[in-house]
């Protein structure tokens, strides 16, 4: 297919002639212009020069293809180095951004190195940023973004863990996204430390629409947590991983498989939005062994919905082995309360339940051991 120029010289020669020198100088700079001096590739020189993997190279070559010599990229690999940039750390830079290479470094590459020192980033910070958000060096409207974020967090390290969290973080609008959410957030009893470790650092939603937020918040309240809850931050950001054909389905799982109504999943709910985390076979599991193995009555794990989130085979088990063996030779009364056995430390649990009865129970310890590799423990 014929490029532009080629096309236009062809066009110039059937309507008026040019001279043969002239004539022979645009076809020089047409052919100059479209093949790549020999012996570049841009492929090669990403894997050779930038340490990237021949399928990391394959995959972004074609952002560097307008490269005809390394005179470029080499600069830019230079300047990034000066900076304090190790090959690694350039190769993860290149991998991410490839456009990089493209640069120019006095118009671009220094000022933006400028412009992130003087919001007060140190040399090591300004590497570690360049390594996950390499984009930032072509953007002031982001270092600003940064700026913001580097104050509301409070320390490079937290805007570094939000940004492997997520890239898109610099992307979305200060005043007509994240300002609004965080000012909904905080009247929502939310604190600043709480917005950013739950909604910046491990999830996007800050970054998402503020209609969206007040629909998980109102969501929120439905199903029994409020505001004011100690866990609705906690219910605010699973709501926002489920989409709403999960969120009834597992809503709908748990009212069967536990045995409640609408009040007492809400109770549920309250106390631990965690469970809706939860993959329904290992709720189903550990609902079934705690009616069936201990006994437990349907109201009384309502009441105490954490113990749902307890791994049958590394604690609820071991544990119960434990309890039934003290219970069948007298040590407990009827009334003993096994949610709390089963909440407490491991160190609590040794120094109440296995030490005291390690000479009036042999074998008891090593009964609980064995329970907690997954055997069979014999009876004592």
């Amino acid at each position: 297919m014929l490029t532009l120029k080629q096309r236009l010289l062809s066009a110039i020669r059937a309507a008026a002639p040019l001279p043969a020198a002239s004539l022979h100088r645009l076809s020089l700079s047409t052919t100059a212009a479209a093949t790549p001096p020999a012996g570049f590739v841009a492929e090669d020189y990403l894997v050779s020069s930038c340490g990237l993997t021949p399928a990391q190279a394959r995959k972004v070559s074609k952002y560097v293809s307008r490269l005809r010599s390394p005179v470029k990229p080499d600069a830019v690999r230079a300047f990034l180095a000066g900076i304090g940039l190790a090959e690694s750390d350039v190769a993860a830079a290149v991998a991410s951004y490839p456009q990089l290479l493209n640069a120019k470094v006095e118009e671009t590459l220094t000022p933006r190195i400028a412009q992130l020192r003087e919001i007060g980033l140190s040399p090591p910070q300004i590497s570690r940023l360049i390594t996950v958000a390499p984009e930032v060096l072509f953007s002031p409207v982001k270092i600003s973004r940064l700026a913001f974020y580097l104050s509301f967090l409070g320390s490079y390290d937290r805007v570094h863990s939000a940004l492997n969290r997520s890239g898109y973080l610099f992307r979305p609008d200060l005043e007509t996204v994240v300002r609004p959410n965080i000012a909904f957030l905080r009247q929502c009893g939310l604190t600043d430390d709480d917005i950013g470790k739950h909604f910046l650092m491990r999830s996007r939603m800050l970054l998402t629409q503020p209609q969206r937020v007040k629909e998980i918040a109102t969501r929120a309240e439905e199903l029994g947590v409020p505001h004011n809850s100690v866990t609705f931050k906690h219910a605010m950001y699973i709501l926002y991983s489920l989409n709403a054909g999960s969120l009834n389905a597992k809503l709908s799982f748990l009212k069967k498989v536990i045995g409640c109504s609408e009040a007492e999943l809400s109770n549920v709910l309250c106390k631990l939005p965690a469970v809706l985390t939860r993959s329904e076979s290992k709720i189903g599991r550990v609902v079934e062994f705690l009616k069936v193995e201990v006994g437990l009555e349907p109201s009384y794990v309502l009441q105490r919905p954490a113990i749902l989130g307890y791994s049958i085979e590394r604690r609820l088990r071991p544990r119960h082995c434990v309890l039934r063996i003290l219970k069948a030779k007298g040590f407990l009364s009827k009334e003993f309360d096994f949610y709390n056995a089963v909440c407490t430390t491991e160190e609590g649990f040794v120094e109440k339940f296995l030490l005291p009865y390690n000479k009036s129970v042999p074998g008891l310890i090593e009964a609980y051991a064995a329970a907690c590799r997954g055997q069979v423990a014999t009876e004592l």
